[in-house]
């Protein structure tokens, strides 16, 4: 990125751009084929002219995509089979080829420690570009603004002379201004004084206005009372049309309703069918389904019987293979023992003790195992007899399984019948469901339209009752506020008080009976109080008597005769039965007095209750009448202030004048405000005349330090010259010494390539040496090709381990060309970054020559047979390349040597041969990079 004033890099983008072109280095299979073939070539020549040279075809076939590059990987097998045929025509040693591929390694070695360098070199020089880069942004801003401030110059010096013209001319309104401020104060007094005289008619007319205005409101009221009462009657005719066509719709709606709820049950039979239907289709599905889940479960449970039996049934064929080895092992310990026992008869008279008492010993020891034998005949039979029962169980598990599979694949056929007797019945059911459902939605539309034109007529009908309760209430309102009465409120009064004398002339003959009630009722209680008097006398006279006697009893007890205290006796028993019936006989005069308060007091509460009546009614009477005579008196006024008419003239005539007299005074106001705006306005000019000197004041003073400024900045032009001059050279020096750098680090990759590729070919040299037979005579190695076949295949295993170990640092180098891209890319101009990139892509190219180095993990190389494998995770690609050799015949006196081990003329055509392949190495083969300049 660049400023837009940086000049110096908009002229150099801008200018035309010239492409330079030049040769990309070659890859490590590519260089190696030259290198071989240049070798090949050299000791050709070098060779003898009786020598025969063995040539190797390679056939590459079915190389599948995704490989790395299957042309290399062609190349090094050509490589590997060249070095053998070199090896084998120059008789090029081990101890030789060893001591040539630690040359090239140390070669490697060094060009990988330069390449390592240079990498830094260009990190160092990027670091150093970048910094000149800000250097010479920073002299050019510098620059820019002193050359921008040269031109400005002008424009500002005229902008300080108009600002100097604009501080004078801002004198001169201020003074203006304050002129025309005096102008309009003396405007506004005369203004003022003339409203003062508008208002004093005002309120002269205003007073006369106000002296006629309570007749006139008093008559206005009572022609507004009656226009109410006109929209009463109004009302109560729209309410009476309204009802009637309310009546005929609610009809209509009636039998609407009627037909909906007739629709509303068919179609909920219909749908309470359709649910049933689904809901038996759901339950026989499910029910198949279950059906499903008990088959395969039956089925599982079959298969696991069969296999547990299956299991079980091996055992016990195992169980018996075991008890009849344990019989096997029983027979011949008894055959053992019998054939010991008959040579212990035999030998018993020819033998010697000892050796008899060694037969001996052995029976004994062979009966021993024998036992032994017999106890595992019989734990073996134990084992059979359980293995019996276990598989006797498991055959029945089995049976009932099987059993059970039958019938859960019975139960699921007719759970299937069920399902599609279901899926009928729901197909049905949904149809009568769905008719059932557009009738309905039919009668719902006839129902809610009938209903919409009863609710339209309702609420009209309600409009109207609210309308007839607004206008009585505004009647009402309006007879109350104005203190009139129409003749429906004398009538109402008048019969009040009919009502209220019918009530006391109703109340009157109650109050009267209650009374006469009371007295009756009175004289009862009294006669019941003089029985109760009368039965306690009598009771006490008896208990008094009956006390005495038991008394007399007591005392003559031990003095009287038994016939005296038998009279006494009986006396006292006679005495107190009368007792208890004048007991008896004061409870019931008691009774019957209770019961006689008791009416008596509810006649008294109905006295009161009908006595409280009469009251009340005597007081709604009075009040009728009074307001019957108020009510007349409010009807007298009602039509009196109804025809006084001319009250209303003479007060609309007085606010006619009374708003001629309020427009002039309006107009004086009027007069006045625009004055007092005049004089506020020509004060705000006054204020905003001085604020403007002052901003033209500051505006100029700012300008004409702005001015100083830039001519003190435009002096420096010639200082900011020079600082850019030298920041633009010390960025070209250092962007010289960037690019050599990169370019220094292009040649240590080429050489790093090239040192690989030798390296490479002296692996598959030393490689070729390896895998040669072990033999005494070294002629006869032709004459056995397959020997030690086996020994070349491990050979060639480790071979390829040391490819990866090569593999591994090209892509080393490959790292550091790719950390030296992006070292470049850290530059800040696009340009620079442009040509970092191009580089970089050089450097990438050089990796992705080094990629088809990476074969060792990944593939199998076998070098007599010229076979690889690839084994990605990816793909499984199989490359054949069969080479044939052409076995030449022993040489009678020379052998095919390399360049390196012949003579001195050989070693000249091979120097002549690795400076030919170095030099196509290094320059590559018709790839063309282009690098913009």
């Amino acid at each position: 990125m660049f400023s837009k004033n940086n000049k110096k890099m908009i002229a150099e983008r801008s200018a035309e751009r010239t492409l330079k072109y030049g040769l990309v280095k070659l890859n490590v299979g590519l260089a190696s084929v030259l290198l071989a073939t240049g070798l090949t070539f050299a000791g050709g020549q070098a060779a003898s002219a009786d020598t025969v040279t063995t040539n190797t075809e390679a056939q590459t076939t079915e190389v599948a995509p995704g490989q790395n590059d299957a042309t290399t990987e062609a190349t090094e097998t050509t490589n590997k089979a060249d070095a053998a045929t070199q090896t084998e025509n120059q008789g090029l040693t081990k101890e030789s080829a060893t001591e040539s591929l630690k040359d090239a390694k140390a070669t490697q070695d060094k060009a990988q420690g330069e390449v390592t360098e240079a990498t830094k070199n260009v990190e160092d020089a990027t670091t150093v570009r970048n910094d000149a880069k800000d250097v010479e942004a920073s002299a050019q801003k510098d620059l820019d603004a002193s050359l921008q401030a040269k031109k400005d110059i002008p424009a500002a010096t005229d902008k300080v002379k108009e600002d100097s013209a604009a501080l004078d001319n801002a004198r001169d309104d201020v003074d203006k201004a304050q002129d025309n401020t005096e102008v309009a104060r003396e405007a506004e007094n005369t203004a003022v004084v003339n409203e003062n005289a508008a208002q004093e008619k005002v309120n002269a007319q205003q007073k006369t206005v106000d002296d006629l205005k309570p007749a006139a409101d008093q008559a206005t009221a009572a022609q507004n009372t009656a226009k109410a009462a006109d929209d009463i009657v109004s009302d109560q005719v729209a309410i009476q049309k309204g009802t009637e066509d309310e009546a005929n719709l609610q009809q209509v709606v009636k039998e609407a309703q009627t037909t909906v709820n007739n629709l509303v049950e068919t179609a909920r039979q219909a749908a309470e069918t359709e649910t049933q239907a689904v809901d038996a289709l759901k339950k026989a599905k499910e029910a198949e389904a279950s059906a499903q889940t008990n088959v395969g479960v039956a089925q599982t449970a079959l298969k696991d019987a069969t296999a547990q039996a299956d299991k079980d049934k091996a055992a016990l064929e195992e169980a018996q293979k075991a008890g009849d080895a344990a019989r096997a092992t029983v027979k011949g310990w008894e055959d053992k023992i019998a054939q010991w026992q008959q040579f212990l008869v035999d030998e018993k008279d020819t033998s010697s003790s000892e050796h008899l008492n060694n037969l001996k010993k052995g029976i004994a020891a062979m009966k021993v195992r024998l036992g032994q034998a017999q106890d595992a005949v019989a734990e073996a039979q134990k084992a059979i007899d359980s293995a019996l029962d276990v598989y006797g169980a498991s055959r029945a598990k089995q049976t009932k399984a099987e059993e059970t599979l039958t019938k859960a694949n019975a139960a699921l056929a007719i759970a299937k019948m069920s399902t599609a007797a279901a899926q009928t019945k729901e197909k049905a059911a949904a149809k009568s469901n769905a008719e059932a459902q557009a009738a309905l939605e039919a009668g719902k539309a006839a129902l809610e339209k009938s209903q919409a034109e009863l609710a339209n007529v309702q609420a009209k009908l309600a409009a109207d009752k609210d309308k007839l309760v607004a206008d009585q209430a505004k009647y009402n309102d309006l007879k109350a506020q104005n203190n009139f009465a129409d003749d429906e409120d004398v009538a109402a009064a008048q019969a009040a008080v009919d009502e209220a004398q019918a009530a006391v002339d109703k109340v009157q003959p109650n109050v009267d009976k209650a009374n006469h009630a009371v007295h009756a009722q009175e004289k009862v209680v009294k006669a019941a109080q003089a029985v109760v008097d009368e039965a306690q006398a009598n009771l006490d006279a008896v208990s008094e008597k009956l006390a005495q006697w038991k008394q007399a009893l007591v005392d003559e007890k031990d003095t009287a005769t038994s016939y005296h205290l038998d009279n006494l006796k009986k006396g006292i028993k006679a005495l107190t039965i009368r007792q208890g019936q004048a007991q008896d006989a004061l409870k019931a005069a008691q009774e019957n007095l209770a019961n006689e308060q008791a009416k008596l007091a509810k006649f008294q509460a109905v006295q009161a209750k009908n006595q409280a009546a009469l009251d009340s009614a005597n007081e709604v009477l009075t009040n009728a009448k009074n307001t019957l005579a108020d009510t007349e008196k409010k009807n007298a006024d009602f039509k009196d202030a109804l025809a006084n008419t001319q009250a209303i003239k003479d007060y609309e005539a007085a606010s006619a004048t009374l708003a001629e007299y309020q427009k002039e005074l309006a107009s004086a106001q009027e007069a006045v405000a625009k004055a007092e705006a005049a004089f506020n306005e020509a004060q705000q000019k006054e204020d905003a005349a001085k604020a403007a000197y002052e901003t033209a004041k500051e505006t100029y003073l700012t300008d004409k330090a702005k001015l100083q400024d830039l001519e003190a900045l435009a002096a420096k032009e010639d200082e900011y010259v020079v600082a850019f001059e030298q920041a633009s050279d010390k960025l070209n020096e250092v962007q010289a010494a960037l690019d050599e750098a990169q370019k220094a680090l292009q040649d240590k990759n080429a050489s790093l390539s090239v040192a690989n590729g030798e390296v490479k070919y002296w692996e598959g040299v030393l490689a070729t040496l390896e895998s040669k037979p072990a033999t005494s005579d070294e002629g006869t190695q032709t004459d056995k090709p397959d020997t030690g076949k086996t020994d070349q295949d491990a050979k060639d295993n480790d071979e390829s381990g040391k490819t990866d170990q090569d593999a591994k640092d090209n892509d080393e180098s490959g790292k550091t060309d790719q950390d030296a891209k992006d070292n470049d890319e850290s530059g800040k101009t696009d340009q620079d970054a442009k040509d970092n990139d191009e580089s970089g892509k050089t450097d990438q190219d050089v990796k992705d020559n080094n990629e088809p180095a990476k074969t060792a993990d990944e593939d199998k190389v076998v070098v007599n047979d010229v076979k690889k494998v690839a084994t990605t995770p990816e793909k499984k690609v199989e490359v054949k390349a069969i080479a044939k050799k052409a076995e030449a015949p022993k040489a009678d006196a020379k052998t095919a040597t390399l360049p390196q081990m012949g003579e001195k003329d050989n070693n000249e055509a091979a120097v002549v041969g690795l400076g030919l392949a170095g030099v196509a190495g290094a320059l590559g083969l018709g790839v063309l990079n282009k690098k913009r300049s």
